[in-house]
């Protein structure tokens, strides 16, 4: 058993309480890190964001709506990638907005230089943080991608390096890594130690034990030493996911289903209609028939 989630103080007692490893959310890393990278852009982020805020008011919005049909975007405090769209769009629309409204606070020149050069410096993030949210990778993917971040932005090291401070479990988290990576010899003795419970005889070795049973004892000593050369395996490693994406994802689905017209819904109900909406890829129209 493991726990995937931030590394905040309650996920860290849960895990401790439970005796479980706590595999820390690549997503939430992720932000962490470049929230960091981005303090020394603070200020002029902020001037973006106030006028994003007057852009999205009714009157500026109904000048804007006559020149494109994009939309001013607001950034998110917790989701660094609000920020990345927010810079986006405002230098997409930054043709369209007047210089001579008095009402509009314009980043300088210089500003929008910078961030002009921010924007580009982060699509790589940017890249890395879209693929995080994919349903079907490993922790080993999830490594291979910080690794590679790494490669071109060390200063990001602080809160996605392997063995930074804000992993609860390394060991655990490097076992998982060399065992998906083929690398289960070199594991080492708190890696193996955290591994254990993951740790099972190999289907061929147990068919081959039960085939030597039937042998008389000579050759059961003959058949040993091969059977103890088995290699043991390490199990459900692959289905570790390495974020909590879908867990957020459920949340923001119920809230969708829960909503106020629809409170008085029984919590059977309820956990019916997520349960269908979350595994909706395995059962259509042709599946409800059949059960109808």
């Amino acid at each position: 058993m493991f726990v995937v989630g931030d590394n905040c103080a309650v996920n860290k007692r849960l895990a401790h309480l439970m005796g479980v490893p706590l595999v820390g959310c690549a997503s939430h890393h992720l932000n962490l890190a470049v929230r960091r990278f981005l303090e020394p852009y603070e200020e002029d982020l902020e001037q973006v964001q106030t006028l994003v805020r007057r852009l999205r008011t009714i009157t500026q919005a109904s000048k804007l709506r006559l020149k494109t049909s994009l939309r001013p975007k607001l950034r998110n405090e917790t989701r660094w990638g609000s920020t990345f769209a927010m810079l986006d769009r405002y230098l997409g629309l930054r043709e369209y907005i007047s210089a001579d409204d008095e009402e509009l606070a314009m980043p300088s020149p210089a500003a929008n230089r910078r961030l002009k050069a921010l924007l580009v410096e982060m699509a790589d993030v940017e890249s890395i943080s879209k693929k995080l949210q994919s349903i079907d990778l490993n922790l080993l993917d999830a490594r291979d991608l910080l690794n590679g971040l790494l490669e071109i932005k060390p200063s990001l090291s602080h809160y996605l390096a392997p063995n930074s401070d804000i992993v609860h479990s390394p060991d655990f988290e490097l076992g998982v890594v060399k065992v998906l990576g083929g690398q289960a010899k070199r594991l080492t003795r708190a890696e193996r130690s955290a591994l254990q419970p993951f740790l099972r005889r190999s289907t061929t070795a147990t068919c081959e034990e039960e085939e030597a049973a039937k042998l008389g004892f000579a050759d059961r000593i003959l058949k040993r030493r091969k059977v103890e050369a088995e290699p043991s395996a390490y199990i459900l490693l692959h289905a570790i996911p390495p974020t909590s994406n879908i867990v957020e994802r459920l949340f923001s689905v119920a809230r969708m289903v829960l909503r106020y017209e629809r409170n008085r819904l029984t919590p059977l109900v309820l956990e019916m209609i997520l349960f269908l909406k979350v595994n909706s890829s395995y059962w259509d129209v042709t599946t409800v028939d059949a059960c109808v």
